[in-house]
């Protein structure tokens, strides 16, 4: 007989804030935690815990727990400092052993700025420029390309370059 598995999968392992902090002593200020879901990335992404306070536990959810960090995400330090509230109840956070916290910092800093420059347009897509054509206008129009900006995008526009419309354009443009 063959197992069926039912309901959705997650690529969460680990334990939650709670289960980490709540275990230490003084609540694990001054510690280092990281997310398993950061594994992904080459640069280091970690927290420092700053302050923690618990929440009240409601029936038969999970603990929530209100944590200040001090972000490091992708080699990336951030000036003020971050509350991890929303995402404390994911089973996906690991501490950091004591003995390996220098080499953390130490990868922190021998940590090499990313830089990530994007085209500034691209060209119309076939279809598109075929129905100008049709209908005598200019063709030959750039489609600006416009970045979302946020505090973890680090993309930067070059408006020298334009990019040529294919369908492996947009399949390749995985982060790197």
């Amino acid at each position: 007989m063959s197992v069926k598995l039912i309901g959705r999968t997650t690529n969460l392992y680990g334990k939650t804030l709670w289960e980490i902090l709540g275990n230490l002593r003084t609540a694990g200020v001054g510690r280092l935690v990281t997310r398993n879901s950061y594994d992904r990335y080459e640069e280091p992404s970690f927290f420092k815990v700053l302050s923690v306070e618990p929440t009240a536990q409601i029936e038969d959810k999970p603990r929530k727990v209100i944590v200040h960090v001090e972000k490091i995400f992708r080699g990336k330090r951030y000036k003020e400092p971050v509350e991890i509230y929303s995402v404390s109840y994911k089973p996906d956070y690991r501490l950091i052993p004591k003995d390996e916290e220098q080499l953390w910092w130490d990868r922190l800093a021998n940590c090499k700025p990313r830089e990530k420059v994007v085209p500034g347009s691209i060209e119309l897509p076939p279809l598109m420029r075929l129905v100008l054509e049709r209908d005598n206008k200019d063709s030959n129009i750039k489609l600006p390309l416009k970045i979302r900006g946020g505090r973890d995008n680090i993309a930067q526009t070059d408006t020298t370059k334009t990019a040529s419309y294919s369908p492996s354009f947009f399949k390749n443009q995985q982060s790197s």
